[in-house]
């Protein structure tokens, strides 16, 4: 908003009749809960001890609630359907009037929040009378909007205060998309607001009704909008403006606190200008702060709605220059630094905040008739917004169709992302290998930047890729060099850069300035957003082995028992007790040891409130009991459930009860969750159950610190459930159960080497339990099936008899150097290893694994074999019996059977440089 009036009104409330907030009225969306949305609330006043009476034909309870002493109260509805007016609602107290709000639709709100560019005008964008005629279309006729006049106060208010209206004079009524069209007023709505959620409606959600909430102040730093609790979290920051609506937390109390219980899908956050455009004192980073800011800020959002963490979009920042300009007039925007911030929204391990994402920007730079600084393309960043909405809010995964949103050059069947870093190397001859993820598999190339401003005149780029332009920069003796675009080239998911200086690089970043010349994307025209990442050296790598605490986030595989491949559905808690002292006493909770998991059968009933009930027989102490005995011991616990109605074995499955489920093993204190996919009814999509399982435990971690390792089944596929599945569990089946026979041990291993790519330290691919020292392998074969899971970094969790098991099968499990594999974090935390090939030796059909280790040792393994195996001269193997050989040239080492021996390669004399894997022979069991 470049002027406005200013009204700071701060109406006291009269006390005695109930009081509705002035959201509450006519054509109002109350959110459902359909689809992964959150339940509807609605809140009101009333004099302490009043009951208040909700009912109405939109509902089909009558509610009835008491107010509290400060007169504050609050209803939640009942799960509702999508439906457009599906009738009134009406709100009376013992006395005074009867409020009520008719044609009321249940659907998915939407909160549109910042400053200037989210105000911005829909008829100051690109083809502004072809977009609002768009609102006459079937599928849009359900929308409703409702926005928020421009007001401030010091103490967040109940209400809406009557300040500047942005759009005519309908603020603080919902306004239907009939009468939006037919007024005028959708050309004075926010384009960002509107466009983005058409879009979602045009690749998601069809005629669904819609509910647009404008809240949105140009000029605004982002201090004014968030509550005063949330500054806690953030230290040592700069000063806030003393300036009317710029003070601390002004525009949340009378802009967003209004409508704090008010449930939404999601919010869409445009905003960060002001911040950029601040005038830092000496000493304060403006990245670090404004991330810190921004965090807090979506974290105290959801605290105050209280349904959970509810989607967060944010429109990465634009260009506020035009093309053209000179490097040193762009170095004072702070644009660069406020999008590095922006980037840390995007879900990540260990990351502050999730169900989060960004849409970029970069490449959308112009001059409205707003200025430079307001770039007419709201279209395309509305595309882009609504792409990250449905995957993060809708979790739809992968490609999406949209067969109007589209526009040339951009592909109506599109990724829901351009790429996103996820880490650099060092190469040989100082160079830096650049790895991404997301949307890395459709071709991505660089791209010269091309735009136009409102007046039709240019706003390309005048350097582009090949002229000066190319996006890559390397830190070589602390300056920052460019690197050329002959030196940048694209292979696979992952971008080389040749280093055009003399020296190591310490640091890559990407895309810099506040003008990018030159951008990398997809084949979808989506772009990678900016990124700078510094090298550590290798005295500062953490060690190989991080060892998982207890209560902490998991970075390496989890190892520890489970219950069924020995006990299947024959298990109890004195059997439970005994696998714990077991483990305890003979060296396997010293060699890493640490989670005991029951699988099926542990469960009989549900508690009229959901509750689930362990087999009294089986568990008379409960499983509390059972969490408490193994964290006494030093040692962790695990249940099993299924995403679907019932267990495979017939038992309660956690269809519909994920959230009270996720509740209860939080309180029992349960570290680890398997979840299978068995019998009777189930989500539409798979990842609906994981998702509300992940999102519980993290509420379980963020109340209670205690974090519960996820496994889901299934994934096996890299470039569909691949690409998302790390953003909902710590580790995913790749194929069927495993059995003690050979083949299937390596049916499985196969399986799960189509997925080595998604593997990342804290996500695992899960091979399944170990059938070490179960009937049905030989010595070699349980050898070689260990060893295989090691390479793989594949959670290692014994499924045998482990108070009876003989000593030869306690030596596979716990030995040491072989669990190093599995635990080392791997190369460039690539964790896992991988199948180097399969060929034909002296008429033998072989395999052969690797797995190269973060600090330089090389983990190899030699999958089944029989015969002889030829070994490069002058290097030292380490046996599986833990005694060396060096060999003097070409040497024979003899195993019988098949299987193979996995060996630690050194070089000999000096650090390790390379490894040569054994060959073997595949045979048939």
């Amino acid at each position: 908003m470049r002027a406005g009036l200013v009204f700071a009104s701060l109406c006291a409330l009269s006390e005695g009749a109930v009081q509705m907030p002035n959201w509450f009225g006519d054509n109002m969306v109350i959110q459902t809960n359909e689809e992964y949305g959150a339940r509807g609330f609605l809140n009101g006043k009333a004099s302490p001890g009043e009951k208040v009476v909700i009912q109405g034909t939109a509902t089909n309870t009558v509610y009835t609630v008491t107010a509290d002493s400060s007169g504050d109260w609050e209803v939640m509805l009942d799960p509702q359907s999508s439906v457009v007016n599906k009738g009134y609602l009406t709100v009376q107290g013992e006395s005074g009037p009867v409020h009520k709000a008719d044609q009321v639709s249940y659907g998915d709100v939407f909160f549109c929040s910042g400053q200037s560019n989210m105000a911005f005008p829909l008829k100051d964008a690109f083809n502004a009378t072809a977009e609002a005629s768009s609102l006459t279309e079937a599928d849009f006729a359900n929308f409703r909007f409702f926005t928020a006049p421009l007001s401030y106060s010091p103490t967040p208010q109940f209400n809406f205060n009557n300040g500047s209206c942005q759009v005519g004079d309908a603020c603080t009524s919902w306004v239907t998309a009939a009468e939006a069209h037919s007024t005028g007023y959708i050309m004075d709505f926010s384009a960002v607001c509107y466009m983005t959620v058409r879009d979602i409606a045009r690749f998601h959600t069809g005629g669904r009704p819609m509910g647009l909430v404008l809240s949105a102040w140009g000029g605004t730093r982002i201090e004014a909008w968030m509550p005063e609790s949330s500054f806690k979290t953030c230290s040592s920051m700069p000063p806030v403006p003393a300036t009317s609506h710029q003070e601390a937390s002004v525009l949340y109390n009378a802009m967003v606190a209004p409508m704090a219980k008010f449930s939404v899908k999601a919010a869409i956050w445009y905003q960060g200008e002001a911040n950029a455009d601040e005038k830092l004192p000496s000493g304060y980073d403006r990245e670090a702060y404004y991330s810190c800011y921004l965090q807090a800020m979506v974290s105290s959002w959801r605290d105050a709605k209280r349904i959970g963490d509810f989607a967060f979009l944010a429109m990465q920042l634009p260009p506020s220059v035009p093309a053209g300009t000179p490097l040193p007039q762009q170095n004072g925007t702070g644009r660069p630094a406020i999008r590095l911030a922006e980037a840390d929204l995007v879900p990540r391990v260990g990351s502050k905040t999730d169900i989060s994402g960004i849409a970029v920007g970069i490449d959308l730079g112009g001059a409205s008739a707003w200025g430079i600084d307001h770039p007419p393309n709201k279209n395309e960043m509305s595309r882009r917004l609504a792409l990250q909405t449905v995957h993060v809010a809708y979790a739809v995964q992968g490609r999406m169709s949209n067969d109007k949103a589209g526009a040339p050059p951009f592909p109506v069947n599109t990724y829901f992302s351009g790429p996103v870093f996820e880490a650099a190397a060092v190469t040989e001859g100082a160079g830096v290998l650049v790895s991404l993820m997301n949307g890395t598999g459709f071709g991505m190339s660089l791209r010269d930047v091309t735009g136009k401003n409102i007046n039709g005149s240019s706003n390309s780029c005048t350097r582009c890729c090949q002229g000066g332009g190319a996006p890559f920069e390397l830190e070589v003796g602390g300056k920052w060099v460019q690197v050329p675009f002959a030196g940048t080239k694209v292979v696979g998911d992952k971008v080389s850069l040749t280093n055009p200086a003399a020296g190591t690089p310490t640091a890559v970043r990407y895309a810099s300035t506040d003008f990018v010349e030159c951008i990398l994307q997809n084949g979808d025209g989506l772009p990678m957003g900016p990124f700078s990442h510094s090298f550590t050296t290798r005295e500062e790598e953490e060690p190989t082995i991080r060892r998982n605490v207890k209560g902490g986030m998991i970075q390496s595989p989890p190892m520890g028992f489970n219950s069924w491949n020995f006990y299947h559905c024959n298990i109890d808690e004195v059997t439970v007790k005994a696998v714990i002292d077991v483990m305890v006493s003979n060296g396997m909770q010293a060699a890493g040891y640490e989670y005991v998991n029951i699988d099926d059968c542990w469960q009989v009933a549900r508690m009229p409130n959901g509750t689930i009930i362990p087999d009294p027989v089986r568990f008379p102490s409960g499983m509390k009991a059972l969490a408490d005995y193994a964290h006494s011991k030093g040692m962790k616990f695990g249940v099993y459930t299924a995403q679907t109605q019932y267990t495979c074995q017939n038992r309660p499955g956690a269809y519909k009860h994920e959230m009270i489920d996720g509740k209860t093993y939080c309180d029992w204190g349960i570290d680890y969750l398997k979840i299978d996919n068995c019998k009777g009814e189930r989500w539409p999509q798979d990842n609906t159950s994981w998702i509300k399982f992940h999102e519980s435990f993290e509420e379980c971690y963020n109340t209670t610190g205690h974090f519960i390792v996820q496994s889901v089944e299934s994934c096996d596929s890299p470039t569909g459930c691949g690409q998302w599945i790390p953003g909902v569990a710590n580790l995913w089946r790749t194929s069927g159960d495993v059995q003690a026979t050979f083949s299937s041990v390596m049916h499985n291993i196969n399986a799960s080497n189509l997925m080595r790519n998604i593997a990342t330290p804290g996500h695992f691919n899960d091979a399944d339990m170990l059938e070490v020292g179960d009937v049905g392998l030989s010595y070699t074969e349980q050898v070689t099936h260990f060893s295989l899971w090691c390479i793989m970094a594949s959670p290692l969790l014994a499924g045998t008899d482990l108070i009876h098991m003989p000593k030869e099968i306690l030596d596979i499990l716990a030995n040491k150097e072989v669990i190093n594999v599995n635990q080392d974090l791997g190369l460039n935390n690539k964790i896992q290893g991988y199948r180097v090939n399969s060929r034909v030796v002296n008429g033998c059909e072989t395999e052969l694994w690797f797995k190269p280790l973060r600090m330089g040792t090389c983990g190899s393994s030699a999958e089944p074999r029989r015969g002889q195996e030829r070994i490069d001269p002058a290097y030292l193997f380490r046996h599986w019996d833990r005694s060396w050989e060096q060999t003097a040239g070409e040497g024979l080492v003899e195993a019988s059977g098949y299987g193979g021996l996995l060996r630690l390669l050194h070089s000999a004399g000096c650090p390790p440089s390379r490894c040569r894997l054994p060959v073997s022979c595949r045979g048939v069991v």
